[in-house]
C-alpha cells in the first residue's frame, strides 16, 4: 500500500476531456470516475492522518535527554546550568554544548593544591559555572562553581568543586545545557530533577528557564525540601513541571536553578542488582527533561 506521501504526490485528477458539442453519457461516465478516484485518494490520504491510528506519517519534533551525573551549586550567588549528557530520543531537537578552550592553572594560589582555577588565555568560547573541565592532570570531575575576578567569561581567576595542583597547561571546558530546536513552534517542556538535601535545616530550589541566553519572564518554580532525616540520610525531592515555550528554528532554552544552601544538590542513583531484601531497581538520573511539538501556530 502506498504510503501518505506517495498518495500527495501522485497525480490527483487526470486532465479531464473537453466536453463534446452534443452530451455523452459515456465522456460523463468517465468524468465522474476520475472525480470518485480523485475523492478516494482524498479520504485514504485524510485517514492516513486523522484515523483511529492516526499520525502514522506525520513527523512532529520531539527529544528526550538526562544526565547520569551528579549535579551540585557551589555557591548561592550563583545561578546554575542544569547538564544533560545523554541523549535518549532526538528527531529536530537536541542538546548543543556550550564549550571553550584556554590555558590555566589550578592551586591554591601560592603553589599548593586548592581551588582557584587561574586562566590566563582564551583560545576559543567562554566560561561559566556548572561547566567541566578537562586537561592534563586535572582531575575527573572537575567543575566551575564560580568567577571570583577577571573579565566575564574570560581571562581571570574561578572557583572549581576539587582541590588540586595543576601547573599551566591547555584545557577544555563542556557544558551539555543548551537545548536547540530545528523548527519554528510551540514545544511542551517537562522535566523531572532528582534533589537530596543534606542539611539539617529545611531548605529550597529555584528551577527557571532561559531562551537565548535571556531569562523568560514569570518562568520559576520554587520547591521546598525538609531538613535529612538524620547524619548520612539526606531528604529527596522530585522536582517536577511542565512549561510552553515559543520559539524559531535554530532557538535554544536552557534549565537554570539556584538553591538556599550548598548542602543541596542534583543526585544521581546507580542502578541496584536484584537481591534477598531487595528487587531490581533501575539507575535514577539527576535529571530527565523531554520537549514535545505542539504547534507550528506560534504568538509572533
Amino acid at each position: 500500500m502506498p504510503n501518505l506521501k506517495q498518495q500527495l504526490d501522485a497525480p490527483a485528477v487526470p486532465n479531464l476531456p473537453l466536453p463534446p458539442a452534443v452530451y455523452s453519457a459515456q465522456q460523463q461516465a468517465q468524468n465522474n470516475n476520475q472525480v470518485k478516484i480523485f475523492f478516494t485518494k482524498l479520504i485514504n490520504a485524510i485517514g492516513a492522518m486523522f484515523g483511529i491510528r492516526g499520525g502514522k506519517f506525520i513527523n512532529f519534533p520531539y527529544g528526550a535527554f538526562q544526565d547520569s551525573t551528579d549535579q551540585s551549586d557551589g555557591s548561592t550567588a550563583v545561578a546554575y546550568f542544569m547538564r544533560l549528557n545523554t541523549t535518549d530520543y532526538s528527531n529536530g531537537i537536541s542538546v548543543v554544548s556550550r564549550s571553550a578552550s584556554f590555558t590555566a592553572t589550578i592551586s591554591n594560589g601560592g603553589g599548593s593544591a586548592g581551588t582557584t582555577l587561574n586562566v590566563s588565555a582564551i583560545a576559543s568560547g567562554s566560561l561559566y559555572p556548572s561547566m567541566e573541565i578537562t586537561g592534563a592532570g586535572v582531575t575527573a570531575g572537575t567543575r566551575i562553581v564560580e568567577q571570583l575576578t577577571g573579565t566575564t567569561g574570560s581571562t581571570g581567576t574561578y572557583r572549581v568543586n576539587n582541590s588540586q595542583l595543576v601547573s599551566s597547561t591547555s584545557m577544555t571546558g563542556d557544558l551539555p545545557s543548551k537545548i536547540t530546536v530545528s523548527q519554528q513552534g510551540v514545544y511542551n517542556i517537562q522535566f523531572s530533577a532528582q534533589f537530596k538535601n543534606t542539611t539539617n535545616d529545611s531548605q529550597h530550589v529555584d528551577i527557571w528557564f532561559s531562551l537565548n541566553g535571556t531569562n523568560v519572564a514569570n518562568s520559576n518554580s520554587r520547591f521546598g525540601m525538609p531538613a535529612r532525616k538524620s547524619l548520612g540520610d539526606p531528604s529527596h525531592l522530585i522536582a517536577a513541571m511542565n512549561f510552553y515555550l515559543d520559539m524559531v528554528e535554530n532557538d535554544y532554552f536552557e534549565i537554570m536553578w539556584a538553591v538556599s544552601d550548598s548542602g543541596v544538590s542534583l543526585e544521581q542513583y546507580p542502578a541496584v542488582s536484584a537481591s534477598g531484601s531487595s528487587p531490581a531497581i533501575p539507575a535514577t538520573p539527576s535529571m530527565i527533561v523531554t520537549v514535545s511539538f505542539v504547534s507550528n501556530l506560534t504568538t509572533e
